[in-house]
C-alpha cells in the first residue's frame, strides 16, 4: 500500500504541474488573441474612416483627423498604439504618406505598428518574451461588388 501512495503523489504532482503549464499558455495566447483582434479592429475602423474622408479637396487632411479621432487603445484598453501609419492610393498598387495628388485617390491603408505583447507564462519555460501584434487594413471609398 506504501508503494501505491508514493506513485499517486508523484503522479498528482506532475499532473498538477502540466495543468499549470497548459493554463499558463491558455492566458498568454488568450491575451495575444485580444491584443490582434483589437489592433486589427482600430485598423478596420481607421481604414474605413480615412477611405470615406476622400473625393474631397482637402482629404488627406480630413482623413487624417478622422483616424486621430479614434480611440487608439489597445491590451484591454491599457495602451495606445503610437506611429499609426495611414497611407493612400489612387489604384490599390502605389502606395503614399503624403501624395501630390488627393482627387485621384480611392484607397487608404492603415498599419498599426507592431505592438508587443509581454509574456508571462511562457517566458518561464524558455518562451519569447513578447510577441509581436501587427494589424493593417485597407478601405476604398467604392468597394467592389460581387456579381451573382
Amino acid at each position: 500500500m506504501k508503494s501505491r501512495a508514493g506513485f499517486v503523489l508523484i503522479a498528482m504532482s506532475i499532473t498538477m504541474l502540466l495543468l499549470l503549464a497548459v493554463m499558463g499558455l491558455a492566458f498568454d495566447l488568450g491575451r495575444v488573441y485580444i491584443a490582434r483582434n483589437e489592433a486589427q479592429t482600430f485598423t478596420d475602423a481607421a481604414a474605413m474612416t480615412a477611405a470615406s474622408k476622400l473625393g474631397r479637396p482637402d482629404a488627406i487632411a480630413q482623413a487624417r483627423a478622422a483616424v486621430a479621432r479614434l480611440p487608439m487603445r489597445w491590451n484591454l484598453g491599457t495602451r495606445e498604439f503610437s506611429g499609426v501609419v495611414v497611407e493612400f492610393s489612387p489604384d490599390g498598387v502605389r502606395w503614399e504618406r503624403d501624395p501630390k495628388d488627393p482627387s485621384s485617390l480611392i484607397m487608404a491603408r492603415v498599419t498599426a505598428p507592431s505592438n508587443e505583447v509581454e509574456i508571462t507564462f511562457l517566458r518561464a519555460v524558455g518562451g519569447p518574451a513578447s510577441f509581436t501584434v501587427p494589424a493593417r487594413s485597407i478601405a476604398a471609398t467604392h468597394p467592389v461588388r460581387l456579381v451573382e
